[in-house]
């Protein structure tokens, strides 16, 4: 066969392509916003269309409902945490600045959307959970969390009667709760929650063991 027949093995999309994700690039940008001004559950399909400047049926040809803006925007989560996770608890500095940068920045995350964010982030926790296991955010973080603390261990940072494992395990779970009460209570104070959290978890972290005879 000649090798004129084949089609070119990266074929830049035609204007009918570009047209297309342009158009599912608007709505997505849309509903972003009017879910972090209003809430998803006052958002309509209707008005994320009217905003986005097409038909309903156009919104349907892009996204099956709009619970999938919802699971797409979920998935986004999972990376930025991931990416999070890479800036903050693997960058410069002692263990005690990196877990605290590490707070800092998932807390302004979620204060710049704060009206959406705990429902992106209830819709990230129901996809790929099971039973038996647990979240792969977790297992995300629980990674990271073990280095830095390691790290700080041998720098004499942080107590060393208990593994690193543990420690994070302990460190990340403190964390999580908080997200938890938030997930139950929307207007829990998730931000000073995450702050007060972690600084707990940095003193236990830093506490020394007693020694045998002490009261």
């Amino acid at each position: 066969m000649s090798a004129g027949l084949h089609p070119p093995a990266n074929r830049a999309p035609g204007r009918r392509e570009r047209r297309k994700q342009e158009v599912r690039e608007r709505i997505l940008a849309v509903a972003r916003e009017l879910f972090a001004k209003q809430g998803f559950e006052a958002t309509t399909v209707d008005e994320i269309a009217r905003v986005a400047d097409v038909v309903p049926a156009t919104f349907f040809n892009h996204f099956q409902s709009k619970q999938a803006l919802l699971g797409l925007m979920a998935g986004e989560v999972f990376e930025t945490l991931h990416s999070m996770t890479a800036q903050h608890l693997e960058g410069p500095g002692t263990s005690v600045a990196k877990l605290r940068r590490f707070v800092v920045s998932i807390s302004e995350s979620i204060a710049s959307s704060r009206g959406v964010a705990r429902d992106v982030f209830l819709e990230f926790l129901k996809s790929d959970a099971t039973p038996d296991e647990p979240h792969p955010y977790l297992e995300r973080v629980i990674g990271p969390f073990v280095a830095v603390i390691a790290e700080g261990q041998s720098r004499g940072e942080f107590r060393t009667d208990r593994t690193a494992a543990f420690l994070a395990q302990m460190a990340v779970g403190m964390l999580n709760s908080v997200i938890t009460s938030w997930l139950a209570d929307r207007d829990y104070p998730v931000e000073t929650g995450l702050a007060d959290a972690a600084e707990f978890a940095i003193e236990t972290l830093q506490m020394r063991p007693a020694k045998v005879g002490d009261a």
